[in-house]
């Protein structure tokens, strides 16, 4: 039988956690492998391309001592800590896991199944993933995932699990405005010990984890040997001398927005933010396409659909790519498109 190899960290730094899902981004590894880690110390964790200021209030943060640190995936920001459980798995473009091809826009469909299978044996029979960026029990939120890729075609999963203690960032750390649609923000949270009506160690979600994933993929678990691989982090707040911003946008996991420095009808450059999940090599490419692009919509526009008509190419959270364009020009106070 084919192997998954698995690396446990029983009590990790988050920052360290965020580290090693960039190490592996950056320099891979030769088979599929899945760590867990407990994280064992409060941080504010943001998603990859979340602007800080706009989603956490950074000074209240800082003055508690708070770490603020930009983890692998796209998405929310969460608060995390004791109680709190991460998964990473990564995946190798020469053994994707997955049988027969599969869009990119499908993993995160396929690489939920082994963290439902742990999930349920762990005590949260009911678990489901519905879509967007939730993994439920019994209708109430249970933990967050995402998914990450290469631009060499491997691809990631990640996930946040609650194991003693709900993630949402509580009010008084939050920036963002309520969203319209109260449904946008997801169910109300839970942790994996209250839907399981007992104390859950993190050993046994963890080995729960691994064979689930292995039952999930037809692979049997086995240790990662050798150091797991670290990279520097993304800043967590940026410096935005200089630019001008668009305003939030509501998307349907939470939003969107843009911030760009322009002269004379033209981009010279641009920051695409929010809480949607897609590769951070594309996002990269495309903000570096649009150094020099006219601000009018239609080309705004192409640059934006060539960028995410790259084969590795996905988007979650956004109905439709334009508002990515539509931002750039409210950030520079251009006309928008009819």
């Amino acid at each position: 039988m084919p192997t998954l190899q698995v690396a446990r960290i029983p009590r990790c730094d988050p920052a360290r956690f965020a580290r090693i899902e960039a190490g592996l981004l950056l320099h891979g590894w030769p088979k599929p492998l899945l760590v867990v880690a407990g994280l064992g110390e409060p941080a504010l964790l943001l998603g990859r391309h979340q602007r800080a200021r706009s989603a956490v209030d950074v000074e209240r943060a800082r003055a508690l001592g708070l770490p603020i640190v930009r983890r692998a995936g796209g998405g929310r920001s969460l608060l995390v800590g004791d109680g709190v459980v991460g998964a990473f798995l990564f995946v190798p473009f020469s053994d994707p896991l997955v049988h027969g091809a599969v869009p990119a826009d499908r993993l995160l469909n396929r690489y939920v199944r082994g963290l439902l299978a742990g999930l349920r044996t762990a005590g949260a029979r009911s678990a489901a993933y519905l879509g967007r960026d939730c993994v439920c029990a019994d209708g109430r939120q249970l933990g967050l995932v995402s998914q990450e890729a290469t631009a060499s075609g491997g691809a990631a999963f990640e996930a946040l699990v609650a194991l003693s203690r709900p993630l949402p960032v509580p009010h008084e750390l939050t920036r963002y405005p309520r969203q319209r649609d109260p449904r946008d923000s997801g169910p109300r949270a839970v942790s994996l010990e209250q839907v399981a009506g007992r104390p859950v160690a993190f050993d046994a979600l963890a080995t729960a984890l691994e064979l689930g994933y292995g039952a999930a993929h037809e692979r049997e678990p086995v240790h990662a040997a050798g150091l797991l691989p670290e990279a520097p982090l993304p800043a967590a707040d940026e410096d935005e001398t200089g630019f001008a911003e668009s305003g939030l946008v509501e998307v349907p996991i939470g939003f969107a927005e843009a911030l760009v420095r322009h002269e004379g009808g033209r981009v010279l450059r641009g920051r695409l933010r929010g809480d949607f999940i897609a590769p951070a090599f594309v996002l990269a490419g495309l903000e570096a396409d649009l150094d020099g692009a006219p601000l009018v919509f239609g080309e705004l526009g192409r640059r934006v659909d060539t960028a995410f008509s790259h084969p590795g190419a996905f988007m979650h959270g956004v109905r439709e790519l334009r508002v990515l364009a539509d931002a750039v020009l409210a950030a520079a106070g251009a006309p928008a498109a009819a």
